[in-house]
């Protein structure tokens, strides 16, 4: 494997070097900390060998052993980040490192056989550098839900893209979304098996020695290798005896609003025991807000209450902190 910076910063460069001396050091695991973000981030130790064997999954579903390059444009601190150090590695690919940015794609000048982004990222870099999609291979998105309207935009463009599925404790992703087709399930990889308990999903992988893992993820299951992801069970809303999953309906509604800063939540309500509620931050164009978001919605979904606050909480990893920032407005 080879580095090669593609800003003047040195900053993420000596943060993969000093990942790459822990990863080729003795020790036989890492540290890694949980992302947060439905509860206290927690400390995993994640054996080498499980990181290796993961890696071996992705690239054998993205053929990484007839690629050249990859890009690396999120944080190693992050599971997401040292994945992509160590599948750079695995399949001796040049990696390309640059700033951890809202739009990595900016000083990128040359076709990129493989990167990883979130969300946020693909999005700006839509808006600033549209063709820059064109010079990726392959781009894995995760660390938050693909909305609608970023699936319609990767249309127009030839990369390969795919959503992500998995957790800290199944080292990254065991499951793959392809993007270029419309309604298409998450596909589970290498030797994955899933099942459902009280419709949360359940992940057996024995090469990774992993089992009977119950997510907290409520799941449509397909079959042993497929689903549609519904939503989690943490944060669905009983709301007057149906259940509403917050994370659809922020799917459904972010086409109208074009932006990622708010959530659907809940609040106690003596009727219907929950009620739907729409968090936003101040910036937010309220003009007609609440008529082009209900246009999208049911009854059910629509929300009864909305607010607005200066910023949504986070975690330490970016991802909205539900919990907390539902507790900003009680």
């Amino acid at each position: 494997m080879r580095i090669q910076t593609l800003d003047s910063s040195t900053e993420i460069a000596q943060e993969t070097q000093d990942f790459l001396t822990v990863w080729n050091d003795d020790s036989q695991s890492i540290i890694q900390l949980s992302s947060g973000s439905t509860g206290p981030p927690k400390a995993i130790e994640i054996p080498k060998w499980k990181m290796k064997t993961s890696a071996q999954m992705t690239g054998d579903f993205l053929n990484l052993s007839s690629c050249e390059s990859a890009l690396l444009c999120m944080s190693t601190n992050y599971i997401g980040g040292k994945m992509m150090v160590v599948r750079s590695q695995l399949f001796d690919l040049t990696l390309y490192v640059t700033n951890v940015t809202s739009n990595p794609l900016a000083n990128l000048n040359q076709p990129i056989d493989f990167v990883a982004m979130v969300p946020l990222q693909v999005e700006e870099a839509l808006q600033k550098n549209p063709e820059k999609l064109n010079l990726i291979k392959h781009l894995i998105i995760g660390g938050a839900p693909v909305s609608d309207e970023l699936v319609e935009q990767i249309q127009n463009y030839s990369c390969h893209a795919y959503s992500t599925f998995g957790m800290t404790e199944t080292v990254s992703h065991i499951a793959l979304k392809n993007l270029k087709e419309k309604s298409a399930p998450y596909r589970a990889i290498g030797n994955t098996k899933l099942s459902t308990i009280d419709d949360c999903l359940v992940i057996d992988n024995t090469d990774l020695q992993i089992y009977n893992l119950k997510t907290t993820d409520i799941v449509e299951l397909i079959d042993e290798k497929s689903f549609h992801w519904l939503g989690r069970a943490d944060f669905v809303i009983n709301s007057g005896g149906v259940k509403i999953h917050p994370e659809e309906v922020e799917r459904k509604i972010k086409n109208r609003i074009k932006s990622t800063d708010f959530i659907i939540s809940s609040l106690p309500d003596q009727k219907l025991g929950n009620k739907v509620i729409f968090i936003g931050e101040k910036h937010l164009d309220r003009t007609e807000l609440k008529a082009e978001i209900e246009q999208e919605l049911s009854k059910y979904e629509r929300p009864k209450a909305y607010f607005f606050i200066s910023s949504l909480k986070r975690t330490a990893s970016g991802k909205i902190d539900r919990i907390q920032t539902t507790a900003e407005i009680q």
